[in-house]
């Protein structure tokens, strides 16, 4: 037996086999830590928030739908980044299907509304601050995110990063539905979208310096 043939023999000698849904595993811890920080963030900030009972059926539905059709989405393109060469698969598509309804609902609420109340369509008495909301919400899904691809092997460090801070951000606006007290549709489409993409921004920046072989 040759030197390399022992050395290989003394790298592989501890090798114990891996459980092969071993990744999902891990990514089901992420997204059920994610989830609970968000909750628990959500618990801690309803005692400030007086509004809750002014919230109609509808827009809750809308707002819980959009934010839980990107959440899957993207935890789906998160077990995909997170192999070598993994891309996002349908994740871009599903997401501009589902913008696109919610910008198409958000055009009609418009037009059956009279124009006195675009302001609080559009902006509500929220907007200045719920993105930045959706980004601190999904801030533990975030942690768990990035531990989740650090023990995976993504290739594309800053693709990975985006798609574990849009995760995040579908987790924390996902959570922050439960108890949005805005009504507009067009303040969904907006600034929904806004704090994902922001925490999808973030995200790939960490993702750039933490994910780098």
């Amino acid at each position: 037996m040759t030197k390399n043939d022992e050395f290989i023999e003394a790298l592989v000698s501890d090798l114990t086999p891996v459980h092969r849904h071993a990744l999902r595993m891990r990514l089901a811890v992420a997204i059920v830590v994610g989830v609970i920080g968000a909750a628990a963030a959500l618990l801690i900030s309803i005692p400030f928030r007086p509004h809750l009972h002014q919230v109609t059926v509808a827009a809750f539905w809308v707002k819980f739908l959009y934010t839980a059709i990107l959440m899957s989405a993207t935890i789906v393109a998160l077990e995909r980044v997170a192999r070598p060469d993994g891309s996002t698969g349908s994740m871009g598509r599903v997401l501009a299907v589902a913008f696109a309804i919610v910008v198409l609902l958000a055009v009609v609420q418009l037009a059956l509304s009279p124009a006195s109340s675009y302001p609080g369509l559009i902006v509500g008495y929220s907007a200045s601050f719920c993105p930045f909301l959706i980004v601190a919400f999904g801030i533990p899904a975030f942690c768990a995110n990035m531990w989740f691809l650090r023990r995976a092997a993504p290739t594309r460090p800053v693709l990975a990063g985006f798609v574990a801070g849009a995760c995040a951000g579908g987790v924390g606006g996902w959570v922050y539905s439960w108890a949005c007290v805005e009504n507009g549709i067009p303040f969904i489409a907006i600034w929904y979208t806004l704090g994902i993409l922001l925490s999808g921004l973030f995200g790939s920046l960490a993702g750039k310096v933490s994910l780098r072989w």
